[in-house]
């Protein structure tokens, strides 16, 4: 028998809060560079500073506005590093502004030399989202799969120079039987 899927809410840190607030008042941006993963699962805290068993951060590696209460943002983790992904960290610059986990359940695995893209939406209806922007790193998707689509573009040259060799020998073919009365 399965269980239902739990659903846990983004726990917002007072100081994430505080310094939205803070930038919200001054008329500035908070901006979301980072997100980390760790391999302890537990009930977030609103008082959090850090996450319990960080593993890694990685910069935001794009971004979109959905509507005026979701946000969808990815991340790219990579490396050697091998670990279970039980809580995932927001951060703005140095400030931890949300903390994401559930007690006793796994969101994900880290594989060594492997890399884990994920895509997060944020709800962020009871945040003033005008004073939200994200700060997009170099570590992206599209520049990991770069490679992929090289090698993919190649594939096609290859077919495609063979579809044309092909049609040239029949094309021959053809020229040889039409001289030989066929």
């Amino acid at each position: 028998m399965t269980t239902p899927a739990t659903y846990s809410a983004v726990v917002w840190t007072k100081q994430g809060l505080a310094k939205l607030l803070s930038a919200s008042q001054q008329g500035l941006d908070l901006p979301i560079t980072h997100v980390s993963a760790g391999s302890e699962a537990y009930t977030p805290s609103d008082t959090q500073t850090s996450l319990r068993q960080q593993q890694q951060i990685v910069p935001i590696g794009g971004a979109e506005e959905l509507d005026n209460n979701q946000l969808r943002f990815s991340a790219l983790f990579d490396g050697e590093l091998t670990y279970d992904v039980k809580e995932i960290g927001i951060w703005s610059e140095q400030t931890l502004v949300a903390v994401y986990s559930i007690p006793n359940q796994q969101l994900n695995h880290k594989a060594a030399n492997a890399a884990w893209v994920e895509m997060f939406t944020l709800d962020v209806s009871a945040l003033p989202t005008q004073n939200i922007h994200f700060e997009v790193g170099v570590n992206n998707a599209n520049i990991f799969m770069a490679e992929e689509l090289a090698n993919l573009t190649h594939a096609q040259l290859l077919q495609g120079k063979n579809l044309i060799q092909q049609a040239h020998s029949n094309m021959l073919i053809e020229d040889r039987l039409r001289k030989a009365g066929f």
